[in-house]
C-alpha cells in the first residue's frame, strides 16, 4: 500500500475536511466558529494557521459559490458566511463585484454554514414518500431513511422512528412488475402517446388472471396515488351506435401487466401512437387537482353533482342549537373542508341539511356505509338508487 510522503494536509485534504465537518454540524440555524472548528479532533488538525483557515474558506465559497461566468444564485451557494453574503450578495453592484472578484480579499469568517440542499421540511416529505411507497420493501425504505438522514441532513436533524408499524396489504403484482408499470405509462403520459396492456382480476383459487381475452388500449393521463393503491385517470374509446365515446375511466395499475407502449420505435425516433386530446375526454380533468379524491369517492368515475344530504346531529332537548357532540369528522374523513352546510331543520329532530359534490355511483354505496348517520334527499335519482339498493339487501337476507 503506497504511503503518504508528508504528514502535512494537502489543500485539497484540508477543503474536503472542512466540508464533511461543515455538512454534518452546520446550518443556517446552527453556524460554527473557527474556535470551535479547533476543539473538534477530526478536524483540528486540518485547519492550519488563521490566515490558512480563512484562505481556505473564502477559497471553497469561491468554487462553490460561483459557475464559471458569474456568482450562483444565493439559493444555490454551498458555503456561507456573513462577509461572503455582504460583498456578493444580491444587492452588490456590478462594478463593484467585478472589482473583487479580480483580487478577492481576505475576508473574516463569521456566521460560517453549510447551505443544504433540502429544508428539513423537504427531508421529512422524502421520508414520508418512501415509507408510504408500495414499490419499496421495508428493508429498502429503512436504507434509504438511513441514507438520506445520514448525507442530506445535520445533528440538528429530528430523525423520526426508523420503522413505522403497518398492516399487510396484497398486492396482486410484485413490486418489480408494478414499477416497470409505472415508469412505462410514466413515459407514455411524458410523451402524450397511448399504452396497451392485460387487465386482470383474482380468482377463487388467490391467482391473478385476465379479465378478458383481449387487451386493452387507453389515452393514460394522470397517476394517482390513493387509498394504498396506484390508479390510471385514462380514455378508453368504445364504439357505440356508429359513435366513439370518449370518457373518463380509472384502472388499478396494479392489476395490469405486460404494458406496453405501441408502435414505439426508438431507433425511427416514433414515440407511439397520440393520445387522444385531453379536451375531448368527457369528466377528465384538464389540470389535475389535488383534491380529486373528495368529489370521486374510492376512485369512482362517474361524472360527480351536487346531492343534498341530512345529517343525523343530536341536539340538547328543547333546543335548536346546542349540539350533543362533535359528529361531522366522518364528513371531514371523505370530503375535507369541501362539504357545505346549509341549515339545520326547524322541527325535531334538528337535524342539519347539508351539500356535497360527489360522484353519484360513490355516493349510492357511501350513504349506505352511514345510513345510520346520512340520508340522501336530493337528487330523486341518487336517492331512488339508495332506495332500490336497499329494497335489494332486504330480499337478500330476508327481512
Amino acid at each position: 500500500m503506497a504511503q503518504r510522503k508528508s504528514n502535512r494536509p494537502t489543500k485539497f485534504e484540508r477543503s474536503y475536511r472542512i466540508l464533511e465537518y461543515l455538512k454534518k454540524h452546520t446550518d443556517s440555524e446552527h453556524t460554527i466558529t473557527q474556535a470551535a472548528l479547533r476543539r473538534v479532533p477530526e478536524v483540528a488538525e486540518y485547519i492550519g494557521d488563521k490566515e490558512t483557515y480563512n484562505d481556505t474558506v473564502v477559497n471553497m465559497a469561491m468554487a462553490m459559490n460561483f459557475d464559471q461566468y458569474d456568482v450562483k444564485p444565493r439559493e444555490d451557494w454551498k458555503i456561507i458566511f456573513k462577509e461572503f453574503e455582504r460583498q456578493f450578495g444580491s444587492d452588490v453592484e456590478d462594478d463593484d463585484f467585478d472589482d473583487e472578484l479580480d483580487s478577492p480579499p481576505r475576508m473574516p469568517i463569521r456566521g460560517l454554514h453549510y447551505n443544504h440542499l433540502f429544508s428539513y421540511e423537504e427531508i421529512n416529505a422524502l421520508i414520508e414518500g418512501i415509507l408510504f411507497s408500495k414499490t419499496v420493501d421495508t428493508e429498502t425504505a429503512n436504507q434509504l431513511i438511513s441514507k438520506i438522514e445520514d448525507n442530506l441532513t445535520t445533528k440538528y436533524y429530528p430523525t423520526g422512528p426508523k420503522k413505522i408499524c403497518t398492516v399487510q396489504e396484497i398486492l396482486l403484482v410484485d413490486r418489480d412488475i408494478l414499477r416497470d408499470n409505472l415508469l412505462t405509462i410514466q413515459q407514455a403520459i411524458d410523451d402524450n402517446v397511448q399504452i396497451s396492456f392485460q387487465f386482470n382480476g383474482y380468482n377463487h383459487k388467490k391467482e391473478l388472471k385476465p379479465v378478458r381475452d383481449k387487451r386493452d388500449t387507453v389515452s393514460p393521463y394522470y397517476i394517482v396515488a390513493n387509498g394504498g393503491r396506484y390508479y390510471l385517470l385514462a380514455c378508453k374509446e368504445i364504439v357505440s351506435d356508429q359513435q366513439t365515446l370518449k370518457n373518463m375511466s380509472i384502472w388499478r395499475i396494479d392489476l395490469m401487466t405486460d404494458v406496453e407502449i405501441p408502435e414505439r420505435d426508438e431507433k425511427k425516433r416514433i414515440k407511439g401512437i397520440q393520445r387522444v386530446n385531453k379536451k375531448e375526454v368527457e369528466n377528465l380533468p384538464r389540470e389535475w387537482s389535488e383534491d380529486f379524491q373528495l368529489s370521486h369517492l374510492n376512485m369512482s368515475y362517474d361524472k360527480p353533482i351536487p346531492i343534498i344530504l341530512k345529517i343525523k346531529s343530536p341536539k340538547r332537548e328543547g333546543s335548536q342549537t346546542e349540539r350533543l357532540k362533535l359528529d361531522y369528522t366522518f364528513m371531514y374523513d371523505w370530503f375535507g373542508d369541501t362539504f357545505r352546510y346549509l341549515r339545520t331543520e326547524d322541527e325535531a329532530p334538528f337535524d342539519d341539511i347539508v351539500q356535497v359534490t360527489c360522484s353519484p355511483f360513490a355516493m349510492v354505496n357511501w350513504a349506505l356505509q352511514y345510513s345510520d348517520r346520512v340520508e340522501v334527499l336530493e337528487p330523486n335519482d341518487v336517492r331512488d338508487s339508495v332506495i332500490g339498493k336497499i329494497k335489494r339487501l332486504n330480499e337478500k337476507y330476508g327481512v
